[in-house]
């Protein structure tokens, strides 16, 4: 119950209405009984503090008449508490008038009782005629009414009141529980009786927004731009090829196996065995040679009806070829030989990727794909040997593929004719890409995981030199940020189908084979990936687990604010204020929460200017002066010799200094894991089971051992004499060697390079070179950063599939400076040893490989001048460069959608690296040399014998062309030349639309096709160490800071940024974490480790990151 007291309440005169010009006296309102639900005027006493007290108004003082009854009524309920205390019952036990409470409204923030004058009987003085203190006595009445005894015995009383209505809520709430189930199985059963039935109809395509698929659950799901095909896809089940029998119709190699293939007709079985049957076959056709006859093998025939069920990966086929251009009816619609690559899906439209023979990759319907007779046990040993090492790689990694992702209107270098040009993706449809080449017009669909785009020609470059080196551990690098053309590795919709993995179905996963061959030299087939595929949607409990490992709360720190008028002055330290603004006193704080606390205020304000408005951040100092930008809050600092470091100061719109991020749940709570050795404590948070960290030896300074020659010498280091705290990058030394770095990559100095006001907005792949313990600048210089001990407020918690991470709990602006990453440091050979001998022993290792990482950057750039200028002149006689492939001059094609990232980038076409990769000639194309070779067999005039009795497909072309001429009739020599004319006559007839073949492809480069010559490598800067000097490892397993914890994401927010500070030996660089953006608090942090999928043999790391464009795979 609580009483609402009116602001005119007893004593506050209340003016009547004036009848006339001049004012009566006022009158006052009549005394009322203090307890309101009595509010009596007669018969009032003065109150005493208990009955005060009673009703709950001894915070008012104005409340101090009480009637008769009312007086009674609070007399009464003390006797009986009295009488309950002496005999020694319990308090609690006994029934107790509810509390009152008063509420007291007032129209200002003065107190009401200010200025009442404190009764005479407020001022009490205690004295006892034996002498005793009011603690004694206190003691005595404690003990004679047993009040000790209260306590507990009321403690007791509490906890069985609180066991009984906890037993009580739960039966409440299991009776709740039941009601509202059976209230939802009526309204399901009301609503089941007006549910229409849904039944399935023909697909109707109705625009970009989306059709409707059908579901076995009776659901209807939009999906954008998915027609599903029910009626032109078969059932799945077994592939069955069944035998052919003489006069059935079906599809045979003509040529070649890059030829069309042409309908013919089953004459007779020659000879028939396991996968090496032998048919005599005639074309049906309209032409002269129509009733030739020809051997063929199974392998160079196909069925003529389509397949009565779904066909699985790696199946040989012949398929339709839709071409682009509508004119083009000479090779669009015809049959030509590939592979299946990729089952029916919604990911692809519910369409067959084929490979063809020739390079082709193409998404065909069912019913435009006919099955090969026959095939061989490996399915790539059928495909033509330009493309046949691709097909084997990708069948061995089905489902799991690797593929660049690409977007609408981004630019890649692509290899086209043995060169790299920049290319504009036009259109990505599933697996494949559109590629529009400006130097010629030409438009070429490719497949996304093939080698002639530059991202993945790079790591297959990489990957071939790594096989070359000694087994390796993982380790974490301190590559570039990638950009956005990175390779994904995934199922991409290719997992077990839900109908192909139904009970008494086959799945439509290629069966792979072992590369191992058993005694007898046989294959053995093995069913791959059936452990490996990576899950997708991860199952609804661990879903849970990830949802309740970010669930928190932000809380804001409330600083109150004063209006400070500016007054014109000079500034000093006395506008700090008398306290000062010494940071140290508030460790623990975000460090943009600093300001603040020492008077200062950040203000974000509206700013028009002309016609426009937008909002900024100003800063207001203790003295008043606004300060509008990063260079003014400096200059500011610098006069007022603050202790304030410019790293406080942020003016990002985004950036909230006030915040800071707390879990909702703690099972397990420590209050630092640094043990003291930071400079703010890190907390650790589980809220997902009782799991602590694993025990770490916490140091925040790197541990060199034994064999590692770490030298930190000071003598050794550049230094500078700056007293202007670095501010001109020009004279500073330490600032030069930054600069200077980035000669090596740009090719010219960049002076923007580096810290802006002890910010780092993007990576420096060259390094940075900090002021060191000899520099004659302060602490507050501009360019020390790393070497400042952690000043943000981070927490380590437990994280669903991903172990433990790190999360921030202030906001980061971007380019933060926020941890570094150490450990003990390991040389190679250490560092592999304890990497394989310890389960999991490498999981925390980071290369220390700034040298690499330069190297591979300037690769082709330090080629000698004089070879350069041989191969040019060389390529200018013989004319054979092209424009637009020069690496060093603009083409003409770059743009802001650019996917590689031209410091990256390796001219591919640079005649000494096309030396190095030894790119040689192409040979002649496989339809050339068929043509070549037919026009031989016309001039010798000389029918060949049939080469069918191999059982397998022709090794060559020429192989295929010879299998594919007319069967040589037993007739005298003398008639040979006569028929050589008329078969001459035959194919010139029959075969005009044949000669018509589109232009081959390849999967991979030439670069890659090509055997590269053995050749001696560039000297790395590394061997000027020593011999056998390799890259240095940084372990922090059991040894490090909460760097080690910070996990990997494919889309981070994080990058990694090489600094010297303590040395400029090249080889050991300090590993220093910044914010890549506006990061807010409870976010995650995280970084790209740019682990090298497959460069550790044997072991595969799947990513679960999470993110939107998530690569798959970390190895």
């Amino acid at each position: 119950m609580a009483e609402v007291i009116d602001l005119s309440d007893d004593d506050i005169l209340v003016d009547e209405v004036a009848i006339s010009k001049v004012v009566p006296p006022t009158l006052k309102r009549p005394f009322r009984c203090l307890n309101s639900d009595c509010r009596s005027e007669k018969d009032l006493l003065r109150a005493d503090k208990y009955i005060r007290r009673f009703y709950g108004v001894l915070s008012y003082p104005k409340k101090k008449r009480v009637c008769h009854n009312c007086t009674v009524e609070a007399k009464n309920q003390q006797d009986s508490l009295i009488d309950t205390l002496r005999s020694g019952r319990l308090l609690l036990a006994e029934k107790l008038p509810p509390p009152r409470e008063t509420v007291v409204l007032t129209d200002s923030d003065s107190d009401p009782s200010d200025n009442e004058k404190l009764s005479d009987d407020s001022d009490y003085e205690f004295a006892t005629e034996d002498g005793k203190t009011i603690e004694d006595t206190i003691a005595e009445i404690t003990q004679e009414l047993g009040l000790d005894t209260q306590i507990t015995d009321g403690m007791k009383h509490l906890e069985e009141r609180f066991l009984a209505l906890e037993e009580g809520y739960g039966k409440q709430k299991e009776e709740y529980e039941n009601i509202e189930s059976q209230l939802d199985n009526l309204r399901k059963d009301f609503y089941n009786s007006f549910r229409p039935e849904i039944m399935w109809q023909k697909a109707l395509d109705i625009g970009p927004s989306g059709t409707v698929v059908h579901q076995e659950l009776f659901e209807v799901i939009a999906e954008p731009a998915v027609c599903v095909p029910t009626h032109n896809l078969p059932p799945v089940g077994p592939l069955v090829r069944t035998e052919l029998k003489p006069n059935e119709l079906v599809y045979s190699m003509r040529h070649s196996l890059f030829a069309r293939w042409a309908q013919a007709q089953i004459i007779e079985v020659v000879k028939r065995e396991p996968k090496n049957t032998s048919y005599k076959i005639r074309y049906n056709r309209n032409a002269k040679s129509s009733g030739q006859t020809v051997i063929m093998t199974g392998r160079q025939l196909a069925y003529y009806a389509s397949c009565p069920t779904r066909i699985p990966v790696g199946t040989r086929v012949i398929a339709k070829y839709r071409d682009d251009d509508p004119k083009n009816t000479t090779i669009s619609g015809a049959f030509y030989v590939g592979i299946v690559a990729e089952i029916p899906t919604a990911a692809n439209k519910y369409r067959y990727l084929i490979f063809f023979d020739d390079g082709y990759a193409q998404y065909v319907l069912h019913g435009d794909i006919r099955v090969m007779t026959e095939a061989s046990s490996c399915p790539w040993e059928d495909v033509s040997s330009d493309s046949k090492e691709f097909i084997k790689d990708y069948l061995q990694m089905y489902p799991e593929r690797p593929m660049v992702r690409l977007q609408k209107c981004n630019y890649v270098k692509t290899e086209c004719n043995g060169r790299w040009w920049k290319a504009l993706v036009k259109e990505v449809d599933g697996s494949l890409v559109k590629m529009y080449f400006p130097m010629d017009g030409r438009s070429e669909w490719i497949y996304r995981g093939s080698t002639r785009l530059s991202p993945l020609f790079n790591k297959k470059m990489n990957s071939q030199a790594q096989t070359k080196q000694p087994q390796k551990t993982i380790r974490r690098r301190t590559v570039a940020v990638p950009g956005t053309a990175v390779v994904e590795y995934g199922t991409f919709g290719q997992g077990l189908d839900a109908e192909a993995t139904a009970p008494g179905k086959e799945a439509l996963v290629l069966i792979g084979y072992d590369n191992n061959k058993t005694e007898t030299g046989e294959r053995r087939a093995v069913a791959r990936k059936s452990t490996m595929s990576r899950a997708g949607t991860p199952p609804r409990e661990v879903q849970q687990r990830i949802e309740q490992e970010s669930k928190g709360f932000t809380k804001k720190h409330t600083l109150q604010e004063k209006t400070i008028k500016f007054t014109r002055h000079i500034c000093s330290n006395k506008c700090l204020g008398p306290k000062g603004d010494n940071m140290t006193d508030y460790k623990g704080f975000s460090p943009l929460l600093y300001p603040m606390m020492f008077g200062w205020y950040r203000h974000i304000v509206k700013q028009r200017r002309r016609t426009m408005g937008r909002n900024e951040v100003y800063y207001v100092a203790p003295c008043g002066r606004r300060l509008r930008s990063i260079e003014e809050v400096f200059r500011y600092l610098l006069d007022t010799e603050s202790n304030l470091e410019i790293d406080c100061f942020t003016f990002e719109l985004v950036v909230d200094t006030s915040h800071e991020w707390e879990p909702f749940k703690k099972i397990v709570n420590i209050d630092d894991v640094s043990i003291g050795e930071e400079n703010v404590q890190i907390s650790c948070v589980n809220s997902l089971d009782e799991t602590a960290p694993q025990t770490l030896v916490y140091s925040n300074v790197r541990l060199p051992t034994e064999h590692v020659p770490l030298n930190l010498d000071p003598k050794f280091l550049v230094c500078c004499d700056c007293i202007d705290d670095c501010q001109d990058k020009s004279k500073c030394p330490c600032w030069q060697l930054t600069i200077q770095g980035t000669r090596i990559l740009d090719r010219s100095e960049n002076p923007n390079t580096g810290y802006h006001y002890r910010r780092l907005s993007e990576q420096v792949q060259s390094g940075i070179y900090e002021c060191n313990s000899r520099c004659k600048c302060s602490n507050m210089c501009l360019n020390r950063v790393v070497q400042h001990p952690l000043r943000l407020k981070l927490q380590l918690f437990k994280t669903a599939r991903r172990g433990w991470g790190v999360r921030t709990l202030h906001d980061i602006p971007r380019g933060g400076f926020i941890c570094v990453y150490v450990g003990k440091m390991l040389n190679e050979t250490i560092a592999n040893e304890e990497g394989k001998m310890i389960v999991g022993g490498d999981d925390y290792y980071a290369e220390l490989d700034y040298i690499e990482v330069m190297e591979n950057a300037k690769e082709g750039y330090e080629e000698e001048v004089e070879n350069i200028e041989e191969e040019n002149s060389k390529l200018s006689v013989e004319g054979s460069a092209i424009a637009g492939s020069d690496s060093t001059d603009s083409d003409g094609f770059y743009s802001e959608n650019e996917v590689d990232d031209t410091k990256d980038d390796r001219d591919f076409s640079h005649p000494t690296y096309m030396k190095k990769v030894g790119l040689t000639k192409r040979e002649k194309s496989a339809r050339l040399q068929e043509r070549s070779s037919r026009n031989n067999f016309l001039k010798k005039g000389k029918e060949s014998k049939d080469g069918s009795g191999s059982g397998s497909a022709p090794a060559s072309d020429d192989e295929a062309s010879k299998s594919s001429q007319p069967e040589k009739p037993k007739e005298s020599e003398p008639k040979e030349d006569s028929r050589a004319e008329e078969a001459a006559d035959d194919f010139d007839d029959e075969d005009e639309a044949d000669e018509k073949q589109r232009r081959p492809q390849t999967f991979a480069p030439s670069q890659l096709l090509a055997t590269p010559p053995k050749m001696k490598a560039n000297k790395s800067v590394r061997e000027y160490f020593g011999k056998d000097e390799a890259v240095y490892i940084m372990d922090a397993k059991h040894t490090g800071n909460i760097g080690r914890f910070l996990n990997h994401s494919c889309e981070p927010n994080v990058f990694v940024q090489n600094v010297f500070v303590d040395t400029h030996d090249l080889r050991f660089p300090w590993v220093a974490f910044f914010a890549i953006s506006n990061i807010r608090a409870g976010t995650e942090l995280t970084w790209d480790y740019s682990y090298e999928v497959g460069s550790v043999p044997g072991k595969t790391k799947y990513c679960y990151c999470g993110a939107r464009k998530c690569r798959g795979r970390l190895l």
